[in-house]
């Protein structure tokens, strides 16, 4: 994939916001890159030639500019399917771990309490000895 898309700004679910706005008379004026042009050309040639549509699509499938064509947009798939399972099993691991937590908080909550409970009437003793309340 071509970095000149790597910093195109994307909405929620990744996909890209287009900002430019192109008219039809601009994108008709647009020149193909040198490469292009040849198999253009090969194409344009092959479409004059009296070839059947089967021969035609066969033809633009082998093509080397649909083969770019096809990889860049199974990549572009590829990296939003990616994205979202990372999302949605992000979500999830979050849930988990926040339910854990929670879980083990009430527990650690009353495992505590209890101890104190147990605990404080020997500290109170104690501390009100060492004050001399209690002989």
């Amino acid at each position: 994939m071509k970095d000149e898309y790597s910093e195109l700004p994307v909405d929620s679910e990744g996909v890209p916001i287009l900002t430019d706005i192109v008219d039809e008379d601009e994108l008709l004026a647009a020149e193909p890159v040198p490469e292009e042009l040849e198999e253009l050309e090969e194409l344009e040639e092959l479409e004059g030639g009296g070839l059947t549509t089967a021969e035609l699509a066969e033809t633009l499938l082998a093509s080397e500019l649909f083969q770019q064509q096809l990889d860049e947009i199974a990549a572009e798939l590829t990296r939003g399917i990616r994205l979202q399972v990372e999302q949605t099993l992000g979500i999830a691991i979050e849930n988990v771990i926040n339910q854990a937590l929670d879980d083990n908080n009430v527990r650690s909550f009353e495992l505590i309490r209890t101890q104190l409970e147990d605990a404080l009437p020997g500290l109170l003793a104690k501390a009100l000895q060492d004050e001399g309340y209690v002989p």
